[in-house]
């Protein structure tokens, strides 16, 4: 029989709470909004994978334009905007308004939005699962105070791997029957079809079910048959070739990095490392409690559950490793390591040991997080990528749904911190209470 995963106290608020803290911003357009629209646009209105030659992102194949992205979240925006063709709110590229678009800001929340809650819902299961009571807080923390929280009202597809591939790891924990094997395949390939370097996650996972499961992880591979035969159909179609990735063409102000090493990754370096974690827009500069998710992991190997340990932390580890030795650390203007986020949800299994080990410090660590995770939310998009200076000035905050309410950015942004501490609080709540 398969193993549930229970619900949690305030589960259905601490959501609705992450929901409104995380989604509300509203980020300015640019090369990363427009290459992944082309391509649903063209998808629904042309029923072709060729796109305009004029993008600042973009694949260069046969003398034609294609996105140089992975295909996953031009996919997934198709019935949203359709949705929006509906409603007679769809616009092109042309159309935006520079300083956030609303009909854009709609579709990155049916897309990553959704996606972010689904990771938010299936860590805060999981946290609850390892340790009782803990649930609420640990997914308040990480929808509020992780990275992923800043990237989820934005088209970048690393919340929308994320969420795969965590669920892909519930799959194979928990699941008993071949079912469950299947579907935790068939997560793990489609994150793959969101994010190339999440392939990663999905070999752990492999040898993880090898592992756990012997011979029925072959259900594992049949299950993530399906994704690696769309993705090879979309090369297929686009770039001659069922093995030759969009990378592979880039054409751009980066193409002579992106073709060195392994599509720009190459050996991690220390000046890297020190940029993915303390660096200007490191993942400990905006959530230090980052390092008790880490601690976490190394007290749920001393519980026992050591093949789920060892798995999340080589995710975390191989990810790290990837970010550091990238060419372009948080790839470009963005709201920190960008790449590493699909490792998020692993590192955030961490936090249920801590927050019953040291409940205090981990608690205060989550609040302190909470705030600058949110101060950087509400400004990344709107601040220059080499501003050094760690609070925003009253021109550099983002623009946020509350601004159709009430025109004041302050208020809006005072509404974002103020759900964000009260998600964090009920989490809180929960521990102290358990």
């Amino acid at each position: 029989m398969p193993v549930r995963l229970g619900g949690y106290r305030f589960e259905r608020l601490v959501l609705v709470l992450v929901a409104l803290a995380a989604l509300p911003p509203i980020s300015l357009t640019g090369p990363q909004d427009r290459t992944r629209y082309e391509l649903t646009r063209h998808l629904v209105l042309y029923h072709t994978l060729v796109l305009e030659p004029n993008l600042f992102d973009r694949a260069l194949f046969a003398g034609r334009t294609y996105s140089d992205k992975a295909p996953g979240m031009s996919f997934l925006a198709v019935p949203a905007y359709e949705v929006e063709r509906v409603l007679g709110i769809a616009k092109a590229p042309v159309d935006w308004e520079a300083k956030g678009d609303p009909s854009l800001w709609l579709i990155h929340v049916l897309t990553s939005g959704v996606l972010f809650l689904v990771s938010v819902f299936v860590v805060g299961r999981l946290g609850e699962r390892l340790v009782a009571g803990t649930g609420a807080a640990t997914a308040a923390i990480f929808g509020i105070a992780t990275l992923a929280g800043p990237l989820a009202p934005t088209f970048f597809e690393h919340d929308a791997a994320g969420a795969f591939a965590i669920a892909a790891f519930a799959f194979a924990w928990l699941g008993r029957r071949p079912r469950a094997l299947v579907l935790a395949g068939l997560c793990a390939g489609t994150a793959v079809l969101f994010q190339y370097a999440t392939g990663l996650i999905a070999l752990a996972l492999l040898i993880y079910c090898g592992w756990r499961h012997r011979r029925r992880s072959l259900w594992f591979l049949a299950g993530a048959v399906p994704p690696a035969v769309a993705l090879g159909a979309y090369d297929w179609a686009a770039f001659g070739s069922p093995f030759h990735l969009s990378y592979r063409y880039v054409a751009n102000a980066y193409t002579e990095s992106q073709h060195h090493g392994f599509f720009g990754i190459g050996v991690p370096t220390l000046g890297g490392l020190k940029d993915v974690l303390v660096g200007t827009r490191g993942l400990l500069y905006f959530s230090p409690v980052l390092v008790a998710a880490a601690i976490g992991l190394w007290l749920l190997w001393r519980r026992g559950t050591r093949g789920e340990a060892l798995l999340a932390a080589v995710v975390v580890v191989l990810f790290l490793l990837l970010d550091a030795g990238y060419f372009l650390v948080y790839g470009g203007g963005t709201p920190g390591p960008r790449f590493f986020a699909p490792a998020l949800p692993f590192l955030a299994l961490g936090l249920p040991c801590a927050l019953a080990r040291w409940p205090r410090p981990t608690l205060a660590l989550a609040f302190a997080s909470a705030v600058l995770t949110t101060v950087d939310a509400l400004s990344w998009g709107v601040r220059p990528p080499d501003d050094t200076s760690w609070f925003p000035t009253r021109n550099e905050i983002s623009k946020t749904i509350w601004s159709w309410v009430v025109p004041d950015r302050n208020v809006g942004a005072v509404a974002v911190l103020a759900c964000a501490l009260a998600a964090v609080g009920l989490g809180a709540a929960a521990v102290v209470r358990r």
